[in-house]
């Protein structure tokens, strides 16, 4: 769902092109060997104004004014927040315990349950992006043979049929997104997604979203 054009900022922007991505890493969890690289620790933001920066964000989605939003916009803010759960999480972890806090919303998500869920998952650093090496292991199993590329075709058919659980099934319209994205404009074989090339640029991406989204709340002092 996008937000109304009020709350469409440069940034949010960003996010709305990378939200295929986005997806994706949560996608790629499933792929990824046992005892993988652990997000680092960061220097974090000042609890008020973290709030302010998930406020903002809830509010975007919030179209009635009446602090809640539809559970199936619960995924995409958590993304835009820098938290990837996958859509199986989604579904059957996060939204039945919003609910459960909050259950006389007629089953809206209220932002005060939101918001305690996601504090706490922003602490403990619960759906953390994955680095890029581990991304691209889940590319990889894709490539066995070590071409450096996965063909368009093999891609959809993962995407749509077989990454994870049904949940987390890309719906068409994402996996056409996905891989108009993902292809290299430059080569004169649109075919092939050259997976390297694609995970260097969206970390970028996401990277430069989450530091310009929470330099604000970091601040130039500390609480």
């Amino acid at each position: 769902m996008v937000p109304s054009a009020t709350c469409i900022s440069n940034r949010f922007v960003v996010f709305i092109h990378v939200d295929v991505w986005l997806k994706l890493v949560a996608l790629a969890l499933a792929l990824r060997a046992p005892g993988g690289m652990s997000s680092q620790e960061k220097e974090g933001p000042s609890l008020t104004k973290l709030r302010k920066v998930i406020k903002e964000a809830f509010s975007c989605f919030d179209k009635q004014q009446k602090n809640t939003i539809e559970q199936d916009e619960v995924g995409v803010v958590m993304r835009y927040l820098g938290q990837f759960p996958s859509e199986s999480d989604l579904k059957e972890t996060i939204i039945p315990e919003l609910l459960e806090e909050d259950p006389s919303r007629d089953g809206l998500v209220s932002f005060e349950a939101f918001e305690r869920l996601m504090l706490r998952y922003l602490s403990d650093h619960t759906y953390d992006p994955d680095d890029s090496e581990t991304l691209l292991a889940a590319f990889r199993v894709l490539d066995p043979q070590g071409h450096g590329y996965i063909d368009s075709n093999l891609m959809h058919e993962w995407l749509s049929t077989k990454g994870g659980k049904a949940a987390d099934f890309f719906k068409e319209r994402e996996t056409s997104d996905f891989l108009e994205y993902a292809k290299d404009k430059e080569s004169s074989d649109s075919s092939r997604i050259y997976y390297e090339d694609y995970v260097a640029k969206l970390n970028a991406d996401i990277e430069k979203h989450l530091e310009n989204l929470y330099q604000v709340a970091r601040g130039s002092g500390r609480q």
